[in-house]
């Protein structure tokens, strides 16, 4: 997570523009970041993931059911934020080496309009679904208050884990972490599919 100095914060004030501004001030009032930052963290119980029902740049609605079965990293970002797009290249290359498998990568964009989140995808190469949060509303259901925060759901729909700040996607201790999900999600799926062939 990127952390700005006092006059850092009132030079942004002064001079960006009244949305950068206001979020900025917003920033201010935030507790400082937790204690452990840039790892996973186990989510204890497991508690079903929030609701998350919002639009992508295509205008098309994501909703989590849509995703059942498939374990799922819900990221919340901005452009403003350098922490979260430098861990975008690391997103894209985990995504990359699970293609084929249930997994997939959300990134919600918090509180920015469509032509930036849209222009900043042309121009990354990341091919993973940016959906909008302009108005913040999904964020503040999901109790986002640092920016980047990622969360890891299984495919059951339950928060496994958490992360605060640029997270090493391809690291190989989260990947495996990531991995053991996905594997549990081919075998839930697997089990499914078998009680539907009939018995010979």
């Amino acid at each position: 997570m990127a952390a700005l100095t006092q006059s850092q914060h009132v030079r942004s004030v002064r001079w960006a523009p009244a949305w950068i501004a206001a979020i900025t001030l917003v920033s201010l009032m935030w507790p400082a970041p937790p204690a452990i930052a840039n790892e996973l963290q186990p989510v204890p119980g497991s508690p079903l993931a929030a609701a998350l029902g919002i639009k992508d740049l295509g205008d098309r609605n994501h909703q989590l059911d849509n995703y059942m079965g498939q374990v799922i990293l819900v990221n919340f970002w901005a452009t403003w934020c350098p922490p979260c797009v430098a861990e975008m290249p690391s997103l894209q290359r985990l995504k990359t080496a699970l293609s084929g498998q249930p997994f997939t990568v959300l990134a919600v964009n918090m509180g920015e309009g469509k032509l930036r989140v849209r222009h900043f995808k042309n121009t990354s190469g990341l091919d993973f679904p940016f959906l909008l949060d302009s108005a913040s509303g999904a964020s503040k259901n999901w109790g986002v208050r640092f920016l980047p925060t990622s969360f890891l759901i299984d495919a059951q729909g339950r928060l496994r884990y958490k992360a605060y700040g640029e997270v090493a996607w391809d690291d190989a201790a989260v990947r495996a972490i990531i991995t053991q999900l996905v594997k549990e999600a081919g075998n839930a799926n697997g089990s499914r599919e078998s009680l539907l062939v009939p018995p010979k």
